[in-house]
């Protein structure tokens, strides 16, 4: 989306911030107020999560603003690029404050939304306290002249504060029906008229476009909220060391990397191995490796060795920590597989359980290029696979160290 929004009461001008799911626009309604408008990418409008987030926090910032916070003017959350637009007003923050639950990892984009902020601080005007004495009119001091972009450049007060009472009028619960505001601006714009039309001709000119801001807070490839999928990760061949419990493969082993499933490792598996993208939630990618059915089944019996993975971003080890018992709920649902119960180190907890299937499953921390991640892991075998289910085991162990 390089060209400027068409949305209907608004023209727009400066791409202020370039996000993988939305983008940051300023610009003016046609009644001349300065406004921010956050726009969904083509990859965000495609998503459904991201779409219902974009509504919720929408819906949020029109019937419950907080202190400091802009309200919302105009929101379509059904368009093909849904977006929401506030009141620009320095210090404050406006649409760009909704950037942030766009990917469901509050913080994640702070950097991103002080760019923008930094960018705003010196547009449009900070609204008095108290309404101005009527028939007043800001002016420069003698022999002075207004900057532009400061409060003497802004539209009349008289403007600022008629569109305040439309809104008064209206009442709060026309920000429920978000769809419908833009509407409500075309009547304000009307009802204004012709004299509206004449303050907006006597706005000084926008200021010269800026290069728009490349955030580095998230990575090219990302998967909501900020999962980082890697397309290829290195592997350590096996060694001597011992494993987290059972059989390891030996030094030399001719097994057979697993590495095409976007995780942040690589690991072994015994011999030529079916891969399969189980699919990612908004926080978690599923992954399952597994043995291929003896041929003469007729592929009708289950599988004598499968990995099912589960892996999950976090901040630190501490925003690991803090998420592992969730992260646990999660992906042993997911797998059907019991919680990993017994802690090996502050890093590490795992289960095994005998019965028929054989099961192996172990929770992991783990810390790689800068980013930490939880890995969730569980192998399955029938009797005669045990030690490969627990050389698995034991090499992603090793691998995630």
């Amino acid at each position: 989306m390089n060209n400027p929004p068409q949305i209907p009461g608004y023209q727009f001008d400066q791409r202020l911030l370039v996000h993988p799911l939305a983008e940051i626009w300023r610009g003016r309604s046609f009644t001349g107020m300065e406004v921010v408008a956050l726009v969904l990418s083509t990859t965000g409008a495609a998503d459904p999560q991201v779409r219902e987030r974009l509504g919720r926090s929408s819906r949020g910032a029109a019937l419950d603003p907080q202190q400091q916070e802009t309200p919302l003017w105009a929101a379509n959350l059904n368009s093909d690029l849904p977006y929401a637009i506030t009141q620009l007003v320095p210090g404050q923050s406006g649409a760009e404050r909704l950037l942030d639950p766009l990917d469901g990892l509050l913080g994640n984009d702070e950097h991103s939304l002080d760019a923008v902020r930094s960018q705003l601080a010196h547009y449009g005007a900070t609204p008095p306290a108290d309404p101005p004495p009527a028939g007043t009119t800001n002016s420069a001091a003698p022999g002075t002249s207004a900057a532009p972009g400061t409060a003497d450049a802004a539209p009349p007060v008289g403007k600022v504060e008629l569109a305040r009472e439309y809104r008064r009028k209206l009442g709060p619960w026309v920000y429920a029906v978000v769809v419908l505001i833009v509407l409500i601006v075309f009547t304000v714009t009307y009802s204004i008229g012709a004299a509206v039309g004449s303050a907006v001709k006597d706005e000084p000119a926008a200021e010269p476009v800026v290069a728009a801001v490349q955030p580095s807070a998230l990575p090219s490839q990302v998967l909501l909220p900020g999962v980082t999928k890697v397309a290829s990760a290195p592997y350590i061949p096996p060694g001597s060391e011992p494993g987290l419990l059972g059989e390891t493969y030996p030094p030399g082993a001719d097994v057979q990397v697993v590495n095409q499933l976007d995780l942040p490792f690589s690991f072994g598996w015994p011999r030529p191995p079916e891969v399969k993208l189980l699919g990612e939630s908004s926080t978690t990618l599923y992954r399952r490796v597994q043995t291929e059915p003896p041929p003469d089944s007729g592929g009708r019996t289950a599988s004598p060795l499968v990995a099912q993975i589960a892996v999950r971003q976090c901040r630190d080890l501490a925003g690991c920590l803090s998420v592992r018992s969730a992260f646990d709920a999660d992906w042993t649902k997911e797998f059907k597989a019991p919680a990993p119960r017994t802690a090996k180190d502050v890093r590490t907890w795992y289960t095994v359980s005998s019965t028929t299937p054989y099961k192996l499953v172990m929770t992991r921390a783990y810390s790689n290029a800068g980013r930490w991640w939880l890995v969730g892991v569980a192998v399955s075998a029938i009797p005669d696979e045990v030690p490969s289910a627990q050389m698995v085991l034991n090499d992603i162990w090793h691998q995630t160290n």
